[in-house]
């Protein structure tokens, strides 16, 4: 099964994420480079194809994992964002076609870590739709945005519109459902979920264990199972080790009752309002 949307076209129901692989921000990190490649390969073996990864993540190295661990597979299609700082065309160009090179391919996708402090929405889709003009990205997108930026942005591109936001959403932190979810669902954008399982936290979920025992399933399962009942949204979930990009994976094969889906969207509807 596929996500599909009209300005992102057809993208797997879960991406692989790759903070915390390769190091942390701005700085490598070497010696579970095996364990990592494995994880990703897995996950790409599996029929997750779309990876999401950046420039800071390990200085760079996240993404020279996921060229060797992609490195014979023609159809994966990679996310990568760079850091706010680079807003002007030439120097969101020099960046991208860095990552390119340290990814061995044309990004499928690229954004902004985040919108610039002090730059114009405008500014930040003028810069990355040029990047899309010279070729050296597929599309774009914007991450960490509020719905009134979106929809700034959906009134200044030229050629390209975006085709995904990635912003942070799970079962407990479910503010843009109010807005920006819906938004992106009606203009044709994937919505990439970060943060999906918030580091663990939804695994040791009450709620979510007593449903997954009827499926035999885990409560992580559960929750990526509910998101991917959501139309137009990507669960980004990390792939460090295999057994977890196994357990994953899993969750595809989940056929969530509305019953069931109902009741989880009852028990965490409060975080629709609240914010953590």
């Amino acid at each position: 099964m596929m996500k599909c949307a009209k300005n992102a076209g057809c993208v797997s129901e879960l991406a692989l994420g790759t903070f915390g692989v390769g190091g942390d921000f701005w700085t490598a990190d070497t010696s579970r480079d095996y364990q990592w490649i494995q994880a990703l390969r897995k996950g790409f073996e599996l029929g997750i194809k779309l990876v999401d990864t950046s420039e800071l993540y390990g200085r760079g190295h996240a993404e020279e994992l996921v060229r060797i661990a992609a490195s014979d597979i023609d159809d994966v299609l990679v996310i990568t964002k760079i850091h706010p700082s680079a807003a002007t065309e030439d120097e969101v160009a020099k960046r991208v076609a860095a990552s390119a090179e340290r990814l061995g391919r044309t990004p499928w996708g690229v954004a902004l870590h985040w919108m610039p402090i002090r730059g114009h929405i405008c500014d930040v889709v003028r810069a990355l739709e040029a990047v899309v003009e010279r070729g050296l990205a597929e599309r774009y997108g914007l991450s960490n945005v509020t719905a009134s930026q979106l929809q700034q942005a959906l009134t200044c591109f030229k050629r390209h519109p975006p085709a995904f936001v990635e912003n942070k959403y799970s079962l407990l932190y479910r503010r843009d459902e109010l807005d920006v979810l819906p938004l992106a669902q009606r203009e044709g954008l994937i919505y990439l979920a970060y943060s999906p399982l918030e580091r663990g936290a939804l695994a040791l979920d009450p709620f979510l264990s007593q449903i997954a025992s009827k499926y035999g399933k885990t409560a992580a399962q559960i929750a990526l199972a509910w998101y991917v009942k959501i139309p137009g949204l990507v669960p980004v979930v990390k792939a460090a080790r295999v057994e977890h990009v196994l357990e994953n994976a899993e969750a595809l094969r989940i056929r969530l009752s509305d019953t069931d889906w109902e009741a989880i969207d009852r028990q965490f509807y409060t975080y629709r309002h609240e914010t953590r």
